[in-house]
């Protein structure tokens, strides 16, 4: 009895610190709510089976799709009302011929030619290189910039991202089966997040089946019924999901579940050279599987906090910084994987 005694008393003296813890972060849990936190293994609200059980991821998709449809409405006046209808309706825009011949020809010599700072991402078996188009790569690189700092791309960028800071914008070469290991996770049917996002492509190279086209099911990005039921369903399984990113937040499809939304067919994004494609990342998509194979473009990304209720103002100034932030970000995971003897997730290559 008295060595029970003991080891009870032994735990609930380990237990204080934990209680500590979690009492001082309870706070910023919360306010976490009201943020793009989305995952069910690293949050112990936004992973709380019985919050979701009544309903609280629901909520928050719905309350951050009530806002960012607000946002995007304010922005909405720069876009042709074709161009908003068809976003809204089936979740992407595909434009091609989107630069002058002479624009892209120049682009694409830039692209293909760039030596500047690149680093790598490995997924399963593929490898994404990109490097970072910030204001000062830019100047080393005027048709890229160009098209970063076009009305025509600038409009649609806001609009779909329902904010005003402009996107992270990359040179990304996708080399598929350029690895060994696992099957891309990528090439799975998933959405990104919980909440609206924009990602977009500017394709350099031909987009054929071959090389692993972006492919999208059109009306995903729509809050109908069945797409509440299944968010409600993956919220409840929360951190018990089988696959780790959707644990993470970053819900799987299969088959299945796919066919009892009934949506359209998924749209394979087989494009030729000088298209642009955007897309709404909470809607269902996927990276096709291919053979050995690489695709080149220039790659946008934008993912703001869908719970501010105001699309914010157009700022240079922020939009150097962020990509000031990035970099300290990155040379922190460099630092930080150099001391446990391996690399960071998005590696320096040259």
């Amino acid at each position: 009895m008295l060595l029970l005694a003991l080891h009870r008393y032994r735990n609930d003296i380990m237990a204080i610190p934990t209680l500590v813890k979690n009492t001082l972060m309870t706070p910023v849990w919360i306010v976490q709510l009201f943020s793009t936190a989305k995952s069910f293994d690293d949050h112990p609200i936004i992973g709380n089976r019985l919050l979701n059980r009544m309903g609280l991821h629901v909520g928050r998709v719905i309350l951050a799709h009530g806002i960012m449809g607000f946002r995007m409405w304010l922005l909405g006046f720069s876009l042709s009302k074709e161009d908003r209808q068809l976003y809204r309706k089936n979740g992407y825009l595909l434009k091609t011929n989107f630069l002058s011949d002479d624009d892209f020809k120049q682009l694409e010599q830039e692209a293909r030619h760039y030596n500047g700072e690149t680093r790598e991402g490995r997924q399963g078996n593929t490898l994404t290189q990109r490097a970072v188009m910030s204001q000062e790569a830019q100047k080393l690189v005027p048709a890229i910039a160009k098209l970063i700092n076009s009305k025509a791309l600038r409009h649609l960028a806001q609009y779909t991202a329902g904010h005003c800071r402009a996107p992270f914008y990359y040179i990304e070469n996708v080399k598929n089966h350029y690895a060994e290991g696992e099957e891309d996770p990528q090439k799975s049917f998933h959405t990104d997040t919980f909440h609206p996002t924009m990602k977009c492509w500017f394709f350099i190279d031909e987009v054929t089946a071959e090389n692993g086209p972006f492919t999208y099911i059109p009306g995903s990005n729509r809050l109908s019924k069945a797409r509440l039921k299944a968010e409600y369903r993956k919220s409840v399984e929360g951190k018990d999901q089988a696959i780790r990113y959707a644990r993470r937040g970053s819900m799987r499809y299969n088959d299945e579940e796919i066919a009892a939304l009934g949506l359209a067919d998924p749209v394979a994004m087989t494009v030729p050279p000088n298209t642009l494609v955007i897309a709404n990342t909470f809607g269902i998509h996927k990276r096709t599987e291919s053979g050995k194979s690489t695709r080149l473009s220039i790659y946008g990304d934008s993912r703001t906090n869908p719970f501010i209720p105001l699309p914010g103002i157009p700022s240079r100034l922020i939009d150097r910084w962020q990509y000031v932030l990035l970099d300290q970000f990155r040379k922190h995971a460099d630092n930080k994987a150099a001391k446990r003897g391996g690399q960071s997730p998005w590696y320096l290559i040259r």
